[in-house]
């Protein structure tokens, strides 16, 4: 007897996409407080929420798919991801204006009319994807030689990605893999050789062609930024220093709803992108900052309680990558807004400004979500449980 899948959210997928919704509307409030004394209509503000609701529309439209089904396409939207990839970095050499144009020196977006999309946004949850439905019935990455394909699935896209240029979202993939690959069953001293062998790679990629000069310098950045020096607080320095003292100046409770010298002189550059929770912890102080990370925190439980119990693979494998992704990129953001990290160009999930980020990630919530859902029961063990300790090394 077959149990119909229901029509509706179930109780841990609200308490994934209510949280998200919440934040959705802190990084509208931010929008909006910066076009309040502008005349005419809040455009921006108008443009991010015909955002939320494309990507409300395309998470009810991954649950009308569902996510097994959707894994059964991982592959061949695995190899578009990266042929829109190549295109992109294709059209650094061979113009392609207007299909592909340049934006502040890089090349992320395709246009197609009046709408535009930026491919790494959405290749990072397809990657997920086809990770997810590489590893769901395999065992050979409990072996060093076998966590090659893994590693290729990621280096690829990280890549291509890269040469854009977008750091931030590149650096997104390598911790989201490490997360499957452990929830999968690989080793721990595999995946801490594989870990190492990157981590001797990185002084090399620091100085390689794949790093721009400007990236470089983000990194410096973080390593001198408690240098009083004028000319380079002005400079490479200018924005974190203005990030930490909007932080700083919100003290515990803000400075108030489009409060606050920040925004009235405009004195943080990418203030509703890269650098919104700087804006949240101006406006509401660390009483605010504190409220969007338990708002990430009950996103990534609810979502981790799904991956729990659900004894299909690719599910397990989804739910899992997705709260990785999110944490990943939320860490990432808000380390680098405080001087932890160096500053990529990582969005906010569900906060900052722009709409391929934005839809990508209720893409990505909605696959959580079906996963979530209820379903026969499958008749089979455990995923990811191994006994035997002597298979091959």
């Amino acid at each position: 007897m077959t149990q119909e899948r229901t029509p509706w959210i179930p109780p841990l997928g609200w308490i994934v996409l209510l949280p998200a919704l919440a934040l959705t509307g802190l990084g509208l409030l931010g929008v909006w407080a910066g076009e309040i004394d502008q005349d005419g209509p809040p455009q921006q503000t108008l443009r991010q929420l015909a955002f939320l609701l494309a990507g409300l529309i395309a998470l009810v439209g991954v649950q009308w798919v569902g996510y097994r089904r959707a894994g059964s396409w991982a592959y061949p939207l695995f190899v578009v991801a990266l042929v829109l990839l190549a295109l992109l970095i294709i059209a650094r050499k061979v113009p392609m204006s207007p299909f592909i144009a340049p934006r502040r020196n890089a090349y992320r977006w395709i246009n197609l009319g009046p709408i535009g999309f930026q491919v790494s946004e959405y290749a990072k949850v397809v990657f997920i994807l086809a990770l997810a439905w590489f590893l769901r019935f395999r065992t050979n990455y409990r072996s060093l030689s076998g966590l090659l394909v893994p590693f290729a699935l990621t280096l690829i896209p990280l890549g291509l990605i890269l040469k854009e240029p977008d750091l931030g979202t590149s650096l997104l993939l390598l911790p989201t893999m490490y997360v499957m690959l452990f929830v999968a069953g690989a080793k721990w001293r595999h995946a801490l050789s594989m870990l190492a062998l990157v981590l001797v790679a990185a002084p090399a990629f620091y100085f390689s062609p794949l790093m721009n000069e400007y990236q470089r310098n983000r990194i410096r950045a973080v390593l001198r930024q408690d240098e009083s020096e004028d000319k380079w607080r002005l400079n490479d320095g200018y924005q974190l220093n203005q990030s930490k003292i909007a932080l700083g100046s919100g003290r515990l409770t803000g400075r108030g709803f489009v409060e606050g010298s920040f925004f009235k002189y405009d004195l943080l550059p990418e203030e509703h992108n890269d650098f919104i929770f700087a804006v949240i912890g101006h406006q509401w102080g660390f009483i605010g900052c504190l409220g969007v990370l338990l708002l990430y925190l009950i996103i990534i439980t609810a979502g981790l309680t799904i991956a729990s119990s659900t004894a299909d693979p690719l599910g397990r494998l989804l739910a899992v990558g997705v709260c990785a992704l999110i944490g990943a990129q939320a860490i990432i953001n808000i380390g680098m807004t405080v001087g932890l990290m160096p500053i990529t160009g990582m969005t906010l999930p569900f906060v900052s400004m722009g709409g391929s980020g934005l839809v990508a990630n209720y893409v990505a919530i909605g696959l959580l979500i079906d996963v979530g859902r209820p379903r026969p029961i499958d008749i089979a063990r455990k995923p990811f449980e191994f006994t035997d300790e002597l298979d091959d090394d």
